[in-house]
């Protein structure tokens, strides 16, 4: 049988004893600085054999458009549900209407639909989150550039010798730069921007504030000329660097290129164990980095859409 629970202390308690604790998102401390107390609500989907839990999907609701997701939202990546894949379908019947689970691993998707093709058409969006291990390249990303073709090599060292002649002032700290990223990105994009409206500025704010209450805020700025003009800020948690937000202003030809290698330089400065990108963005596939499949879920499915006949 399944059932819901709402009790924060016992959907903790019951992530303690499902997580494999492997990831940094496997960590509650970490999820929970993801987790809007104003919006979302717990209610963990339990699992339960002759009385005893045996599986666990961690949903919250979202009380602004009424749906539910996994705890943690669309922020973590190649997840892996804590659940005996035969009893999907038990799962799947009582996931509420609305109900979207964000960037699963490709890889669990697989041995779920192996078994019940018939959710293929829940699964249909896919993406790949993108990494880096520092150690492959003896965390130094110069060695991991120099894997890079000859002429791709030439011209990426280049157009970074060339923008450090301008002497930009590169400040590594654990400061809430929210304010710059969001000009940054308006700047850039516009009404485009994800950062536009001000849902979108209120998010980026609590989850920097609830990083940098948490100790977890990691923060790059570069100036130019002795302004501010590009930004990254990201989560260190244990022996992982995760890249949450960065921004650069699009007026500085390679500012942004500067601004991520820097940003990588850092993690591996701090030897950790991995540096994760997150999913989207071609760059990163042309900058080599390794990558996992994820696919997202979707109740009730996402409508196909029909192809555009050409006109007569």
């Amino acid at each position: 049988m399944i059932r819901f629970t709402t009790i924060m202390e016992e959907c903790r308690d019951l992530w303690q004893k499902f997580s494999p604790h492997k990831r940094a998102w496997d960590e509650w401390d970490l999820m929970y600085a993801f987790h809007d107390q104003a919006t979302y609500t717990f209610n963990f989907m339990v699992h339960e054999r002759d009385g005893k839990p045996d599986g666990l999907i961690p949903l919250v609701y979202d009380s602004s458009d009424g749906s539910h997701e996994l705890f943690g939202g669309c922020y973590p990546d190649s997840r892996v549900l804590w659940i005996n894949i035969a009893d999907f379908p038990e799962y799947f019947a009582q996931f509420p209407d609305k109900t979207v689970l964000f960037d699963l691993k490709g890889a669990f998707v697989d041995e779920v639909l192996a078994a019940h093709p018939q959710y293929q058409p829940n699964f249909v969006e896919e993406d790949d989150q993108f990494f880096l291990l520092p150690a492959s390249f003896g965390y130094d990303f110069v060695n991991h550039i120099n894997t890079f073709s000859k002429d791709k090599r030439k011209g990426f060292l280049y157009d970074l010798r060339k923008f450090r002649e301008r002497n930009p002032e590169l400040v590594s700290s654990e400061d809430d730069e929210s304010e710059l990223f969001i000009k940054l990105s308006v700047k850039n994009f516009g009404a485009d921007s994800d950062h536009s409206s001000e849902a979108g500025k209120e998010e980026v704010r609590r989850v920097v504030r609830e990083l940098k209450r948490s100790g977890y805020l990691r923060t790059l700025t570069i100036a130019v000329d002795g302004e501010k003009q590009a930004v990254s800020m990201s989560a260190l948690y244990g022996n992982n660097w995760i890249a949450l937000y960065s921004s650069s202003n699009n007026d500085y030809s390679n500012l942004g290129k500067l601004l991520n290698v820097e940003t990588i330089q850092e993690g591996c400065r701090l030897r950790v164990g991995e540096v994760n990108y997150m999913t989207g963005m071609t760059w990163k596939k042309a900058w080599n980095m390794q990558s996992v499949h994820c696919r997202t879920m979707r109740k009730p499915a996402k409508p196909a859409t029909l192809p555009v006949s050409p006109a007569a």
